[in-house]
This record gives C-alpha cells, structure tokens and sequence, in this order.
C-alpha cells in the first residue's frame, strides 16, 4: 500500500507541474518593472502542500493583483534604477538629462600662478588696512597680527615657487570646460544656471529651488551685528603704518656696508695685502636678498610716532650681517693664508641647480665644494683626501678671483 501510495502522489505532481507550465506559456504571465520578484518565482514552485492547497494559492495571487503599484511608485523605483549620471528635470520628470564637460583643455597652470598671487597680495592689502585703521586691536594683538602675517607670507610664497615655478615638463592642471547637462528633451543646460540636487538626481531651475526651498536662502542671521565703533578703543590705540619696500631695505644695506668698510679700510691702512683687498671688495660686492616681510616703518600710538619695532630689528639684523663679514676680512688679515683660484661650473637654471666650485691652491691642495654646502672634499699634492668645513679651508686659504 506504501508503494501504491507513493506513486500516486508522483503522478499527481507530475500532472500539477504540467498544466501549471501550460497555463504560464499560454497566458504569458512574467514579472515586471514594480512587481515583486519573490511572487514571481514562488508561483513556480511545486510541492505536495502547494497542490493540496491550490484555491488558496489562487485567492493569494488574486490579492496580490488587487494589490499592484501605482503609476508614482513605479516611476520612483525606475528612477532609482537609473545611472548615477542621470538626472531629471524637476519641471517635467519624464526628461532625463546626462551631465558632460565641452570646451575644456587649456593647461591652466599660468591663471593658477596669476591668480595665486593675486590672492596673496588681497590678504597683504586686508592686512595693511587693518593694522593702519586699527580701532579694536590692542598693541600686543598688532604685535601678534604683524609676526602672523610675515610667517605666513613665507609659506604663501614658498608655496607658490615650488608650485607654479618649477621646471615643468607637462602641464598640471586642465581646464575640464563648461559642465552642462544634455537632456532628452534636445535641450542642454549650463550647470552655472541650474540648482542641482545631488541626492535625488533632479534638476531646478534657480527660480524653482528658491521657490520649492524658501528656508535655504533665509540669512543666517536674526539679528544686526553690533557695531564695533560701540566697542571701546584700547590704551593706548596704536596703528603701523608707513610700510617698507624693497628699495628702503636695499638702501639699508648699502648705508651700513659703505659706513663699516670705511672703518675697515681706516683700520688697516692704506697698504693693504693683496688678500686683504680681495676680502674686502668680496663684502662691497656682496647684495641683500630681497624681503618678502610686510613691515611698517612707523608706529603711532595715541598720536606719538616712533619707529615700528620689528622694523628696527630688521635694521639692526641687515648691520650685524654686514658687521660680520667686515670683521672676517680684520680678522683674516692677520694671518697667513694660502692662495687659491677658483673655477666655478654651474648647470643650466633649474629650480635645484646647484653650482660647483674647484678650488686649485698654491700648495697643491685640490678641493670641490657644492654652493650652499659647508663641508669640502680635498685632495693634497700627494693624493691624500683631507676634508674640511667652509669656515675651516677660509682661514688657511684665500680665493684669488674677485666677486
């Protein structure tokens, strides 16, 4: 009976899977866009329960159709289907549109340096203006402001000879062009005249935005700012002004240099030694570098004028480097040094070029040294290596070539 049982049950599933494959061709039912795919593939399934209880099945399946998306929720779910870079119109959603660039491949790396340094020089005018006009600030905070801005002013700079005025084989920044977004509709759109919802991919028109979203154009603020005339001045009140060129600084340097060489000569006389004349026309023809600092030469304070003091250090930072040289050339001219020329090699121009100096001395000592670097590698007349320190070889050897 077991066995007779079995096979009628088999033929029984057999015969269900045959019809239910027969009425899914002839009625071509198939899952579409918006419909659950699980329904879908469940109404395939056979099993003995499915078989035992097929007028359930089918009062399930006509609940389900009762139950079919709208036409919204549809549109919605295509919408979320779509690709990234598709976009509707918020005016008539049934436009997509697709964002791309035109117009674009001009290098853009002589606007950048422009407008780089354009950007420095607002911050230097914001900077003079507030410290000239200053009504608020204490003298400790000018203090503060003017170290600020002249540390800055380095790293701006700095910043932007490495960025825009290297040595470069190719060019580092390309224009994209214009973003516009081509639609369906046969219209295309700059991206510069539309309000664009990322999130959602819909495109509004400014007007529509403003309109559909009030609150995102609403001031920050509820209330007027105080005024900071109402604030009261601190005391003293000071202001900087009178600010520093590159030719007061250069004059600077050419003052101090005449006014200590001139003690320098009445010092060592009139007969000077050919190496002591060398030394001393090497400091007159030495220059200063030009400042890159934001400096006022004034400072007024409560209506007293003095001079701005971290103008005087600089001052006083350009004498005490001239001193030093002049007072290398007094002290070397006291002792016997060793005369050597020198031959200078240097690469074309490049951002990291380096020149090299050979130095071919009377006692037969060969020598190189890379600009900028204190140590010097040697060799003497009979082959042995010798290093020294820049300041080491100065006070045993003289360079007879004139600067």
């Amino acid at each position: 009976m077991n066995i007779r049982k079995h096979w009628k049950r088999l033929l029984l599933t057999t015969t269900a899977l045959f019809w239910a494959s027969c009425t899914s061709e002839n009625e071509n039912t198939f899952p579409t866009i918006g419909q659950d795919m699980s329904s879908a593939v469940d109404s395939g399934v056979s099993s003995d329960s499915h078989i035992e209880s097929s007028n359930e099945n089918a009062a399930e399946s006509s609940s389900s159709e009762a139950k079919a998306p709208s036409s919204s929720s549809a549109a919605e779910s295509s919408s979320s289907s779509l690709n990234p870079n598709v976009y509707r119109l918020a005016s008539n959603p049934s436009v997509t549109c697709t964002s791309s660039y035109i117009n674009g491949g001009k290098c853009l790396d002589d606007d950048d340096a422009k407008s780089n340094k354009e950007a420095i020089q607002r911050k230097i005018d914001e900077y003079k203006k507030t410290v000239e006009e200053n009504q608020t600030l204490t003298l400790e905070q000018l203090d503060s402001l003017e170290e600020k801005i002249n540390a800055n002013l380095k790293e701006w700079l700095d910043a932007d000879y490495k960025a825009y005025r290297t040595p470069k084989t190719h060019c580092t920044h390309v224009d994209l062009g214009t973003l516009v977004y081509k639609c369906s509709n046969n219209e295309s759109y700059e991206a510069s005249t539309l309000a664009t919802d990322s999130e959602n991919r819909i495109l509004y028109t400014k007007e529509e935005h403003r309109a559909k979203f009030p609150e995102k154009y609403q001031s920050s603020s509820s209330s007027e700012p105080e005024s900071s005339n109402s604030a009261t001045p601190p005391s003293p009140l000071c202001q900087k002004h009178d600010f520093t060129t590159e030719a007061d600084f250069n004059k600077a340097w050419e003052d101090d240099k005449k006014e200590l060489l001139d003690i320098a000569k009445k010092e060592l006389g009139t007969n000077l030694a050919e190496k002591d004349s060398i030394c001393l026309d090497r400091v007159e023809r030495t220059y200063w570098s030009p400042s890159t600092d934001v400096i006022a030469k004034k400072q007024t304070c409560d209506g007293e004028t003095v001079v701005n003091p971290r103008y005087q250090q600089e001052l006083d930072t350009l004498k005490a480097s001239v001193k030093k040289l002049v007072d290398k050339c007094i002290e070397y001219s006291k002792i016997e040094q060793i005369a050597c020329v020198i031959d200078e090699m240097c690469p074309e121009y490049g951002v990291d070029s380096k020149c090299t100096y050979k130095y071919s001395c009377n006692d037969g000592l060969s020598c190189r040294r890379i600009m900028n670097e204190s140590n010097m590698n040697c060799t003497d007349k009979q082959g042995k290596e010798i290093k020294y320190t820049h300041e080491e070889f100065e006070k045993k050897y003289y360079e007879k070539r004139r600067y």
